[in-house]
């Protein structure tokens, strides 16, 4: 799972959905992903019933199948992906009808009262979401998207520096990054006979092209030099840290780092990490944190690509 999650409503009562729909994005918001559903009213070929995270659909289909047809038909598609299958009918007939087409991996909910149904859709989201919150899904999800976090940023310094470059933004780019780095370079060396200290960075010189696309120019680089947007653009933005760049290395780089280089274990029934730095807990809490994290820089870079554009 991504941060994406994906809910295919088969319901042919498109008012009713609309009424109540903003409450289960709202929960998927609140937990960090973004919310996307597809709304048929009865059975669709060429659909991708496994790219979709949950799928909510009601028995009593104006057309046919009915619903409980139509789920065995997804099934013998060798989809199983899990269902909240709901009516206006008891919940008793509701499992009998399952149970008749010896369905798998269906809950069951009423239609009515309206809190009772989307209170069973956010508890089967809590558990299609615990199927993949164990660390190594964590892990994955963080390594694949700060790299696209990666990508945006790369994306955006070569419109506003390159694109749409000039000679006062090269300027202010070349003191913020390669004069900087040249100086912090120069302070890290060691005292030493034989080094007068007057050697010159490599990226004096270079274009910004060449710069960026340099193997050196990494992820922090990157970092500095969106802060450097933020901050001429004047683009809104409040800091946790001093500003963009430190939130963004405590955030998302040295997580990346931690959850890298790192070995976990059990303990008093939490999962956590053992590094350098010492112990990492991830629990339900903590997975929501990194979900909002990513979400709020990629929802910071569309407002800086808007502004910049």
């Amino acid at each position: 799972m991504k941060l994406k999650y994906k809910i295919l409503w088969i319901e042919n009562e498109e008012d009713w959905v609309e009424s109540i729909e903003d409450q289960i994005q709202e929960y998927l918001e609140d937990l960090g992903f973004n919310y996307e559903m597809k709304l048929i009213g009865k059975e669709e070929k060429n659909i991708a019933y496994n790219d979709y995270d949950l799928i909510l659909m009601d028995l009593n289909l104006a057309d046919q199948p009915n619903g409980a047809e139509l789920i065995s038909k997804i099934r013998d598609l060798g989809t199983y992906t899990d269902v909240v299958f709901y009516s206006s009918m008891g919940i008793d007939e509701l499992r009998a009808k399952g149970k008749e087409k010896e369905l798998e991996g269906v809950y069951y909910s009423g239609r009515t009262p309206e809190t009772s149904f989307i209170n069973k859709v956010k508890a089967v989201i809590d558990s299609t979401i615990k199927k993949v919150q164990d660390l190594d899904n964590v892990r994955g999800l963080v390594m694949a998207e700060v790299s696209e976090l990666d990508v945006r940023m790369l994306s955006l310094i070569d419109t506003y520096y390159i694109q749409k470059g000039s000679e006062a933004k090269t300027r202010e780019f070349k003191k913020h990054l390669v004069d900087d780095i040249e100086k912090a370079t120069r302070k890290r060396l060691t005292s030493s006979e034989n080094c007068d200290k007057q050697c010159k960075h490599k990226w004096n010189g270079l274009t910004i092209q060449e710069i960026v696309n340099d193997f050196e120019f990494d992820a922090s680089r990157k970092a500095r030099a969106i802060r450097l947007i933020i901050d001429t653009e004047k683009i809104p933005y409040k800091a946790k840290n001093k500003n963009f760049f430190e939130d963004y290395l405590q955030d998302m780089l040295n997580m990346r780092n931690n959850l890298a280089h790192c070995v976990s274990c059990i303990k008093d029934g939490k999962e956590i990490l053992i590094t350098k730095k010492g112990e990492m807990v991830f629990d339900e809490k903590k997975f929501q944190e990194i979900r909002k994290q990513i979400k709020g820089y990629n929802e910071l870079f569309n407002s800086i690509e808007v502004k910049i554009k």
